[in-house]
């Protein structure tokens, strides 16, 4: 177990009884508990060949700071790019000292909302709209989610997606925006964009290649996409990771 700080502790150790990456809690009178399971095989980002569980332990103590009363309410579910993306992060982070304090604890308070913002969403697709109660539509929407993270380097339209999903265009972008709360071009952009941000954080990385990667035909294209995403060029991120002489 890692401590981090008076308050939160961190241990991560390979699991290989793990079939699928989730998200789980518990708490008692003094700690949460938040548990998640990466597993390889669907990891979007592929970056990893080994499962792995992170137990995180914060102590209720914490959030006394603020004046509101903090409530965790998280049921077990799937774990997002997000999760998954921050969960490599901490795994491959070779900070030290108090640096390697205030990433871990950012990081673990970013999976906090995370997981509590996913949990949200999935109630609120409550299926009071009839169409959403037919398990067959329900189950088109998310095939359409697993197409597009399955097809992020190839070219993705509307109409694309929805002739592989079997539904019409009009019904996709309606249903895909209720049941996650995103329109699908802003879903595959995020994607798109966090999985270059990866791969570009590995040892020589081929910008141009990482483009095709992520659906990209020319730099110029990906570095201006990227760019305007995240406030900064692939280039000037690569820089950033070099540690100064």
């Amino acid at each position: 177990m890692e401590f981090i700080n008076g308050f939160i502790n961190l241990l991560v150790t390979t699991k290989n009884d793990i079939e699928s990456s989730y998200c789980s809690t518990k708490q008692d009178n003094d700690y949460i508990y938040l548990t998640f399971g990466l597993f390889a095989d669907d990891c979007l980002f592929d970056l990893v060949d080994t499962n792995f569980e992170f137990t995180i332990q914060i102590s209720k103590t914490y959030f006394e700071k603020y004046k509101e009363q903090f409530e965790i309410n998280i049921e077990k579910q799937t774990i997002c790019c997000n999760i998954q993306a921050k969960l490599i992060e901490i795994n491959n982070c070779k900070l030290k000292g108090i640096l390697r304090k205030i990433f871990l604890e950012s990081a673990v308070l970013y999976l906090l909302y995370q997981s509590q913002r996913n949990n949200f969403i999935s109630q609120q697709n409550c299926g009071n709209c009839a169409i959403f109660n037919k398990p067959i539509e329900i189950e088109k929407i998310q095939k359409a989610k697993k197409f597009i993270l399955d097809n992020l380097a190839n070219n993705l339209t509307i109409n694309i997606v929805a002739v592989n999903v079997g539904t019409n265009e009009c019904y996709l972008k309606k249903g895909f925006k209720e049941v996650y709360k995103q329109t699908i071009f802003e879903f595959i952009q995020e994607n798109r964009m966090m999985k270059a941000k990866h791969l570009l954080k590995l040892d020589y990385p081929n910008i141009t290649d990482i483009g095709f990667q992520v659906g990209y035909s020319s730099l110029s294209s990906f570095s201006q996409s990227y760019k305007k995403y995240f406030g900064f060029s692939p280039t000037e991120q690569i820089k950033q990771l070099i540690p100064n002489n």
